[in-house]
Parts: C-alpha cells; sequence; structure tokens
C-alpha cells in the first residue's frame, strides 16, 4: 500500500522497517536481483561532490572500510568501522522507478524511488560524536547537517528522542562562530518529530536546502503541525515562489537565534528548475546565479549517468515564461530566453536566481541527485 501510494502521486519516501524478519527477507530478495551497489547516505554522497569540486571535507562517518573505497581520498574520515560482513550491516534498499512503469496494477507517474532501511548505527548520532573533536582542529567554514530522516520512523522512547535531539544542539552550539551551518531536508512522515526537530535546528541554520515535496512538507509542519503525504509531482514555479517567501517570513521571527545569526539562503532543488535564495546584504555568499547554473547542469548529468549532455536525450518542461506568485493578482512574470536562461531578480531582502533543468528523459538513476545538487550549490556559492 505504501509503494503504490508513492508511485501513483506521494514523494519520494525513505522508511524504517521495524521488523527485523522481514528486512532480512527483503534484503536477501534484493541482493539476490545483484543490484547496483553505490556509496550511500547524505553526508557521504554530499562530501564526496564537495571533495570532486575542490572542497577540502571532514565526514562524519560509521562504516571506514567500505566508504575508503568510494570516497575521494583526500576527504577525512571519522567514525567507527561496522563489520560490513554482518546481516545487520546497514544496507539500504533502493527502488527506483520511471515514469509510466507498473507494478502489479498500479503505475508511477512519476520518476521516483522508494528506500526501505533498518539502520541500526545512524539514529545514534555516533558520527557526530566521532566528529566533534576533529571538527575543532578542521575550524570548517561549512558544517552540513542531512540524513537526520534516519531517526524519523525509529521506535525511539520519548526519553531518548529528546537525548538525540539533545545531542544535535549541544553540536551546534559547540561550532566555531565563523562556520555557516546548512540543514539539508528530507522525507519526514512523522509530524511530532518534523516539528521537533526544526525548533532546534532551524534557529541555527544560516542556509536550508530542499525539493519541492520537502518545501511543502516544512511549512505545513510549522503552520498547522501536520505533514503533507501526497505532492504535486508538477510543482509551478510561482506556487515555489509563494511556498518559499512564506517559509521567510516565518522563519524571520524564530527567536532566539542563539549563534546571533539569520537564515540567508534557501536552495529549492526541483525536477524542473533550481531555484537560490541570497540574502543580498550576507558577505557569506556570492550572487546565486552560479549555483543555480551548476546545479541545474550537475541534475541533468547526474539523472542522465552521463557528464556529456545528450540535447536529445532531454527536454525542457517549463513553459516560454513563468510567473512569481500564485497568489498575488497581477503577479509579474518572468521569460526564459533561449540564450539566457537564466534569471535573477530581488525579492524584499533577498536575490532570487533561478534556472531551467534540462529533464533527463532516458533516467540513469534518481537517488541521491538531492545530495549532488546540494553539494555543488553549496560549494559555488561560498564566498
Amino acid at each position: 500500500a505504501v509503494v503504490s501510494t508513492q508511485s501513483t502521486g506521494g514523494a519520494a519516501a525513505e522508511r524504517y522497517v521495524q521488523s527485523e524478519e522481514l528486512f532480512l527477507r527483503i534484503r536477501k530478495a534484493a541482493l539476490s536481483l545483484g543490484p547496483e551497489l553505490k556509496l550511500g547516505g547524505n553526508g557521504p554522497v554530499i562530501a564526496k561532490r564537495m571533495a570532486m569540486e575542490g572542497a577540502d571535507v571532514l565526514l562524519a562517518i560509521q562504516n571506514e572500510k567500505i566508504y575508503r573505497d568510494r570516497i575521494a581520498e583526500d576527504v577525512q574520515l571519522h567514525g567507527e568501522t561496522v563489520d560490513t560482513e554482518s546481516e545487520s550491516y546497514d544496507l539500504h534498499i533502493i527502488m527506483e522507478f520511471e515514469k509510466g512503469e507498473t507494478w502489479g496494477s498500479y503505475s508511477s507517474d512519476r520518476a521516483n524511488r522508494y528506500i526501505l532501511h533498518r539502520d541500526v548505527h545512524n539514529p545514534s548520532l555516533k558520527g557526530l560524536t566521532a566528529v566533534q573533536e576533529a571538527v575543532q582542529d578542521f575550524q570548517p567554514d561549512l558544517f552540513v547537517l542531512g540524513g537526520l530522516q534516519m531517526l524519523d520512523t525509529y521506535p525511539f522512547t520519548d526519553q531518548e528522542l529528546d537525548e538525540r535531539m539533545n545531542q544535535i544542539e549541544d553540536f551546534l552550539k559547540a561550532l566555531p562562530a565563523k562556520t555557516l551551518i546548512h540543514f539539508e531536508m528530507a522525507s519526514f512522515v512523522n509530524a511530532r518529530f518534523l516539528k521537533r526537530l526544526t525548533d532546534v535546528i532551524l534557529p541555527y541554520s544560516d542556509s536550508l536546502g530542499m525539493n519541492e515535496q520537502e518545501l511543502p512538507n516544512l511549512s505545513s509542519v510549522i503552520k498547522t503541525g501536520e505533514t503533507v503525504y501526497i505532492s504535486d509531482s508538477k510543482v509551478k514555479i510561482s506556487r515555489t515562489m509563494d511556498d518559499t517567501r512564506e517559509l521567510l517570513d516565518i522563519l524571520s521571527d524564530l527567536t532566539p537565534r542563539p549563534r546571533g545569526t539569520e537564515l540567508s539562503r534557501v536552495h529549492v532543488h526541483t525536477l524542473a528548475y533550481q531555484a537560490v535564495f541570497t540574502l543580498s546584504s550576507s558577505r557569506r555568499w556570492q550572487s546565486g546565479i552560479t549555483t543555480a547554473v551548476k546545479s541545474s547542469l550537475t541534475a541533468t548529468r547526474y539523472v542522465c549517468g552521463n557528464e556529456h549532455i545528450d540535447i536529445s536525450k532531454t527536454r525542457m518542461i517549463l513553459d516560454g515564461s513563468f510567473s512569481l506568485s500564485n497568489s498575488i493578482p497581477g503577479a509579474k512574470r518572468i521569460p526564459i530566453i533561449d540564450s539566457t536562461p537564466v534569471s535573477c531578480w530581488e525579492e524584499g531582502r533577498f536575490e532570487v536566481c533561478l534556472a531551467p533543468v534540462l529533464v533527463c528523459t532516458q533516467i540513469k538513476q534518481t537517488g541521491g541527485g538531492g545530495d549532488n545538487l546540494t553539494g555543488v550549490g553549496l560549494f559555488y556559492h561560498l564566498n
């Protein structure tokens, strides 16, 4: 039932399997199909991408053995080694399906993915503990916090969850004053957990990243305390603009801001376009135009699985122009010009840059796409 919901209109999802017996059966069946094994986890994928672009990276990690073979050698790893041969090893199973694919009586109306795991290591936040001392020596310009969906449906007691939240907050408090904090959203289903997470993390965040499905989910939880289970697969730019404006207005009233900073950056990465909001007065970020362009190109290359972009295997989903609002009467429309398709304009205190994406028509992969866009976007946005 859950997979059918995802395939016929839901957001991409990642869920914890509580039954060990069931997960081991799924794991065995998946491995019997000879699946492609890839580097996984939000942090490792973002770290690998930023290192590829030229950044010096320190990564909090659970498994040095398996990651050392799959990640750039100059990425510093800190964390305990886990037995990769054990059946309890944290293998995450990703089912990817293209638009129109069928499973029994169900048909997918969008390219999407569904992820199953029984990860017992990441919810413990051991990687965070392992990297805490190293961060003080590393003195990073940027700290990226992601993968917290691992805690979303994990069977914590209230006390255990509070301990995890306190651990995250203590870590953020201890970061060097110069370090920017980026929080990468994900697929969350537990409204109470997401509300608790946003209460703890958003006051510390300088930057947020999310896709077109996660943006309305975050706004909904902040406003109503409820999550959004079904998402629109064709989100108009005008809707994204309205949702982001509303989110920025809500978050601008967040008090206190323990580090004395304010939210200065939002990157919304969607199937059809990349939208980057940058606080115009910020000296820590460059203009968002390069971030929007680089993220757009990365989206096409990653999903097509080829560094060379073959125009014949892509298409533009956007129309020839877009409105800046779905709710403001007479809102300005901005044309998309073939020779200069990237648009930038001022929205109150923010500069907004938007780049269309050449959407791949022969999809190689979608899982990990957002993390690659996040890594590229952050690298080229830092001043």
